[in-house]
């Protein structure tokens, strides 16, 4: 009796591993990313539509309750349900049909370093945002009291006055900082939650190796964020009923996009086991 054991790999190239991406300098296609994220998505599309439709809906729910509703959904709820969505695409794009529409809570698993990730970028964008408008923080904060402590309706003027007197040509500068900025920030973390759901890391580890390989790839990652964000803001017109179709495209652009620098798109490899008999003379 004898075993043979071959290895049949079915893919050209494997996902790579972190310390294969610290050195690696692949990039990615824009064009790619956009064609192979929709193809991604569509073959699943009612499923990513109502699944966002959800999402919508328990963000909401939540947001109500003041102040800390809006932190619950922003560190906890919405990150977990884009980890979720990443999760479905990733097993899109390696065979595996999106077949449970419970799977969009998958990232609930991965609570703790998603919501520990979400807040460190949150922090960082308050500061960020602090510093930039540091000299404007006094004339936001009373334009904030007027919208906010009466109906807005009986003091029209007053946040008019206060508006206008906001508005000049450092405040536009600085709101042109930060929006360039929060672009950056984005681009650089925007693979952390691919790395805590395909990779398995925990929250720092993850962003720090989508600030790495995002560093080679800033200026891609700007250029789909900027033409993805024209889309969006373009579907949006006609009472919103585009962003039905253009958030499912961004979810698998991002994926695509992260998927050609990685190849965690890749099928597995497969062991096949031959078993033959030998005869003893």
């Amino acid at each position: 009796m004898f075993k043979r054991y071959f290895i049949l790999s079915l893919a050209k190239k494997n996902m790579r591993t972190p310390e294969e991406l610290i050195t690696d300098r692949s990039t990615f296609s824009i064009r790619l990313a956009l064609s192979d994220g929709w193809s991604l998505v569509s073959k699943h599309l009612g499923y990513y539509i109502l699944g966002g439709i959800l999402a919508v809906v328990i963000a909401g729910s939540v947001g109500v309750i003041p102040i800390v509703g809006s932190i619950i959904d922003n560190v906890i709820l919405s990150p977990c349900l884009m980890a979720g969505a990443i999760y479905i695409t990733w097993r899109i794009s390696k065979g595996i049909g999106w077949t449970d529409f419970g799977d969009m809570f998958k990232g609930f698993n991965f609570l703790r370093p998603i919501a520990l990730s979400s807040l460190i970028q949150g922090v960082a964008i308050l500061i960020l945002t602090g510093l930039i408008l540091f000299n404007n923080l006094r004339e936001l904060f009373e334009l904030f009291k007027l919208t906010q402590n009466a109906d807005p309706f009986t003091k029209q003027e007053e946040i008019k006055t206060a508006f206008l007197q906001l508005i000049d040509s450092k405040f536009l500068v600085s709101i042109l900082l930060l929006m360039v900025a929060l672009l950056i920030i984005s681009c650089i973390w925007a693979f952390k939650f691919h790395f805590i759901v395909i990779y398995k890391m925990e929250a720092w580890p993850a962003m720090e190796m989508s600030r790495k390989i995002a560093a080679r790839n800033l200026l891609p990652l700007i250029g789909m964020f900027l033409l993805l964000g024209i889309m969006i803001i373009i579907s949006a017109l006609p009472c919103g009923i585009g962003l039905l179709f253009t958030l499912p495209l961004t979810i698998g652009a991002t994926y695509s996009a992260f998927a050609q620098i990685t190849h965690c798109d890749q099928p597995d490899e497969i062991k096949f086991d031959f078993t033959g008999d030998e005869k003893q003379q």
